[in-house]
């Protein structure tokens, strides 16, 4: 699934890690393991955390509330590839996040409305098809095995005002710009994924995929259905006819990105 959680936290010390961490238990319960990289923020934060649950003088409150029992993995140092399956996902957001944090000054407050409003775009993301129905273009997303429902807000059109209606309407600004560059991010992510480096399948009738050049709307995802495969003089598929909610459009496939192969969708 590969969801995000996103904490702001003052500083970097042990201290401040322990109370990401209790807040992240709060909010999502105790994960059974962690995997971090060797920052000494966290090696001392596990350090500490192990040392108050085998001290018998400490109050008991230690052992119900941190993280007894946890599987805590560390990566080698210098050595990130190591965590390829999340780090993608945090390297794709992260560029996008300080790419950002240079362009504006930020309240407290506003900086954690936004950075909760970056983790629930991230959550909203397609995954794969939520039925084998061919016509269904209804897909799964983090934020649904999250919740079990949508996550979508839109609060543009309430009738903010004065100081507070400035610094919401920034944080809003800044989720929509951050809608606009990781969205590309991501489709750039499922291109590396279905980056063929010697000749495989074309796309074909059934193939579920994300339009390339359609990134309106915050949090709508331009996903459409192949119906049709068009080949070009060489044989291969040069255009596709996407069906969409909006209607039937024909695109370069060097505007979609595959989401879910119809094979898959089928299974064996």
């Amino acid at each position: 699934m590969r969801a995000i959680h996103l904490e702001v936290t003052t500083n970097l010390t042990t201290d401040s890690f322990i109370m990401a961490l209790m807040r992240f238990i709060g909010r999502r319960g105790y994960p059974r393991e962690i995997f971090s990289d060797n920052g000494t923020n966290l090696v001392g934060a596990r350090r500490e955390i192990e040392n108050c649950l085998r001290d018998r003088k400490q109050d008991r409150i230690h052992e119900k509330l941190l993280v007894k029992g946890i599987d805590w993995h560390f990566r080698p140092p210098a050595a990130s590839h190591w965590g390829g399956v999340w780090e993608r996902m945090v390297r794709s957001v992260r560029r996008v996040l300080n790419a950002l944090a240079h362009e504006q000054t930020l309240t407290d407050e506003s900086l954690m409305t936004f950075m909760i409003e970056a983790e629930r775009i991230v959550n909203n993301r397609p995954l794969i098809p939520i039925t084998a129905d061919s016509q269904d273009l209804e897909v799964l997303t983090p934020a649904k095995l999250l919740l079990l429902r949508e996550n979508v807000t839109n609060f543009s059109d309430l009738p903010l005002s004065n100081k507070y209606s400035r610094r919401w309407q920034q944080a809003s600004y800044l989720a929509k710009v951050f809608w606009k560059r990781w969205s590309r991010e991501y489709v750039s992510l499922l291109q590396q994924r279905h980056k063929w480096t010697k000749l495989e399948r074309n796309l074909r009738e059934g193939d579920l995929v994300v339009i390339c050049s359609d990134f309106r709307e915050k949090d709508k995802w331009p996903l459409g259905l192949v119906q049709r495969a068009i080949l070009g003089k060489d044989g291969q598929v040069r255009q596709v006819e996407l069906r969409t909610g909006n209607g039937i459009f024909v695109r370069d496939i060097r505007k979609v990105c595959l989401l879910e192969a119809v094979d898959r969708c089928d299974g064996p």
